[in-house]
């Protein structure tokens, strides 16, 4: 799952990132960015993030866990 969270994020900010990339690490990771993040990750794993989760997916980590999450029904 990184992997393809990588990939999703390095295509939406059209640079290559890394495991540990984040918006602190990543000077491309804007608001606008994050936003658009969002929409391709929600398409991708077939999820609908809260507002209030979508603020808090600061980095690939909290994306994964979010992601992971969501799909057990958490």
């Amino acid at each position: 799952m990184t992997d393809k969270i990588i990939e999703i994020i390095g295509g939406v900010l059209g640079t290559p990132i890394d495991a540990d990339a984040s918006q602190e690490t990543c000077d491309k990771w804007d608001s606008l960015q994050h936003l658009n993040i969002i929409v391709a990750l929600e398409d991708a794993f077939d999820v609908s993030f809260e507002p209030e989760d979508i603020a808090k997916m600061k980095s690939v980590q909290d994306i994964e866990k979010f992601i992971t999450d969501y799909q057990s029904g958490k």
